[in-house]
């Protein structure tokens, strides 16, 4: 019988994003494995200057869906992205005793340690906010700064406005071609294809345009959609219901919420968010969920800007 998948996780499942090649010309691009005891993690590097870790959505997805628009942030830093364990080239046995939110939080720590990086920033896009967060107030003295790339809610404060926002942003149309898909033989057995196809119409209604979810890579690499479903089910039941609020004024790093105007979060949220790290601010995006697609230089100014402003 398969897992069921906390509601909250659902909604992040269904607004990070697919999987797919980039290159970004001009600049050296180096791969490696860092293995653990149960796991080994691929990471990708991208430019030189001060690190960034990225933190990929989902869960169940890796992190190829981010390019090669956030590439772009390679032209001033060091962009570190990995896959997270279970997906994309990342190799680990899919149970709970591999799959948690402790695990994928450690593996943030790894791929610096392994890259011997001392101060590390953390981006983190969509669910991967979490796994940021976490990381935050775990390893402190390792943080130079934590950026919140459209995140997902660290509670549940705001949880029906973003479901009704979401819902009002998906056609009829879109809705049962959803239906469809998820009831058919080839989903029920993880065809990449087809996933590929419920997570391009899933995301229309979390795009300022909605025809320019087609400009996301869709092409799932087959371990992603074949342990995503998995993946996401054990690692929402790892978190349990999330209520980080009162745990967020403990990050005493700069923080840099970026909030997508169309977005299915409420602005109030990212504001709420912001304003409750000591050293957080806010910046508003002309985009939905995936900034780097639709807004890309104001992401790029937006977050230029604030390590101009800790430096």
């Amino acid at each position: 019988m398969r897992k069921r998948i906390p509601r909250f996780v659902l909604f992040a499942l269904m607004i990070s994003g697919p999987a797919g090649p980039a290159h970004l010309a001009g600049q050296r691009i180096r791969e490696g494995v860092v293995n653990l005891e149960d796991a080994r993690l691929f990471y990708e590097v991208i430019g030189e200057g001060a690190p960034i870790i990225v933190v990929h959505g989902g869960p169940g997805l890796d992190h190829a869906y981010l390019q090669p628009g956030l590439d772009a942030l390679a032209n001033q830093h060091m962009l570190v992205y990995y896959d997270q364990r279970g997906t994309g080239r990342s190799v680990t046995t899919i149970d709970s005793t591999t799959i948690n939110i402790d695990r994928f939080v450690e593996d943030v720590a790894a791929v610096r340690q392994a890259l011997g990086l001392e101060r590390v920033s953390v981006l983190g896009h969509s669910f991967g906010s979490l796994i940021a967060i976490q990381y935050a107030l775990r390893h402190p003295e390792t943080l130079r700064a934590l950026i919140l790339m459209n995140p997902v809610e660290p509670g549940s404060r705001h949880r029906a406005r973003t479901t009704e926002r979401q819902r009002a942003g998906q056609s009829q149309e879109d809705r049962e071609a959803i239906q469809t898909l998820t009831q058919s033989e080839s989903f029920m057995s993880r065809d990449a294809a087809t996933l590929g196809e419920v997570y391009r119409l899933s995301f229309r209604s979390v795009f300022k345009d909605g025809d320019r979810a087609s400009e996301l890579d869709l092409d799932l690499q087959t371990s992603t959609a074949r342990n995503g479903q998995d993946v996401a089910a054990l690692l929402g039941g790892s978190l349990g219901e999330v209520d980080w609020w009162e745990d967020l004024p403990g990050i005493r790093s700069p923080v840099l919420v970026l909030h997508g105007r169309f977005d299915a979060p409420p602005i109030e949220m990212s504001r709420e968010l912001a304003a409750a790290f000591p050293g957080g601010m806010l910046e508003i995006l002309d985009a939905g969920h995936f900034p780097y697609v639709e807004d890309r230089t104001g992401l790029l100014s937006a977050v230029s800007g604030f390590f101009a402003g800790i430096r």
